[in-house]
């Protein structure tokens, strides 16, 4: 379960202590607390990690310190920590780790264009140290007339760039379920130079049927956006769909 306090409440106010009293309280409960400071306010969120079906979800929202809810164990079968979890989450892809305690930055074009700019950006990061990129091979757009990428055209020069300048990651968004295997080909034919991080745009988190096959191949994992005009559920259920096929990467 989520609670998600109101934005920029003070640890030292009488209705932040009393949120957090009533919440100590609770029978076989850990509590974990996350702040994230923004550009405008600050937000807290607090954890409750363990058993939480019994929990009164009316109870907590009345808490004078709580704006919202999340019920997360409910729907979220697989992604959800349902029990005293204290571990990281983590995976390792291509000799770069992954964690809930690291940060990678996946700079790079949206819309791959040619191959002298692809090699200006990936020798930028790797005189910067870095080993992940985006690069964008599909790109789907809201106007049918504006550039929507080179699609696999553009796959070799792009991997072998990459496999040149030390890149281990390559986050690529895909649109359509024939573009994995599309992009898979050519990283085999190149005896595969670089990983791919297979990317689910923001338009498509509702794209059942995209993240189901997505989810269903385990060769490459997934950087999945936050979904378009949706709420904080809809954009964890497409996350579901991509662990409930077997991903979990």
């Amino acid at each position: 379960m989520l609670v998600i306090l109101h934005p920029d409440i003070e640890e030292t106010t009488e209705d932040y202590k009393l949120t957090w009293s009533h919440l100590q309280g609770l029978s076989e409960i850990r509590l974990q607390k996350h702040k994230v400071k923004g550009r405008g306010q600050g937000l807290t969120e607090i954890y409750l990690i363990g058993n939480t079906t019994k929990i009164n979800l009316e109870e907590i929202e009345s808490l004078p310190a709580v704006e919202r809810v999340v019920r997360i164990s409910h729907d979220f079968r697989i992604l959800g920590r349902h029990s005293e979890e204290k571990g990281s989450i983590d995976f390792e892809y291509n000799g770069v780790r992954f964690s809930q305690d690291n940060f990678h930055i996946f700079a790079g074009l949206c819309a791959v264009d040619n191959p002298i700019n692809v090699e200006r950006m990936l020798q930028a990061l790797q005189e910067n140290g870095q080993v992940c990129t985006r690069m964008g091979a599909y790109k789907p757009r809201t106007n049918p007339y504006s550039f929507q990428g080179h699609g696999k055209e553009c796959l070799p020069y792009v991997f072998e760039l990459t496999g040149k300048y030390g890149i281990k990651v390559v986050a690529m968004e895909v649109t359509h379920e024939s573009h994995i295997a599309e992009i898979d080909e050519c990283l085999e034919k190149l005896g595969r130079p670089t990983g791919v991080m297979l990317q689910i745009g923001t338009r498509n988190t509702q794209n059942f049927e995209l993240l189901k096959a997505v989810g269903r191949q385990h060769t490459y994992p997934v950087l999945l956006k936050r979904g378009f005009g949706i709420s904080l559920n809809e954009s964890l259920n497409a996350a579901e769909y991509l662990a409930s096929e077997g991903n979990n990467q």
